[in-house]
């Protein structure tokens, strides 16, 4: 088990967030997909998402940009809740 203070390196698998890619952006929606490692397409709302990393805003996220997500439920299903972007 890791320590509390320990900063954890995505690098070294150690990273808490699942891994996938963002398929498609649709900015006039104020959404996005991003494909997990199982392949199944996950939507995200530009509103309600918290960007972590690099990304600082909507903007600064990419169709094809590899990201850290979590998930969570909403009254619409599974949604991303956190995108991680690594440098």
């Amino acid at each position: 088990m890791s320590e509390p203070d320990e900063v954890l390196d995505p690098k070294d698998g150690k990273d808490l967030f699942h891994q996938g890619i963002i398929t498609k952006l649709f900015p006039t929606n104020n959404m996005g997909l991003v494909r997990t490692e199982s392949g199944r397409e996950v939507p995200f709302s530009f509103e309600f998402v918290i960007l972590l990393g690099e990304a600082k805003k909507p903007n600064d996220l990419r169709e094809g940009q590899e990201v850290g997500y979590d998930l969570g439920w909403t009254s619409k299903g599974l949604r991303i809740t956190k995108i991680k972007v690594y440098p």
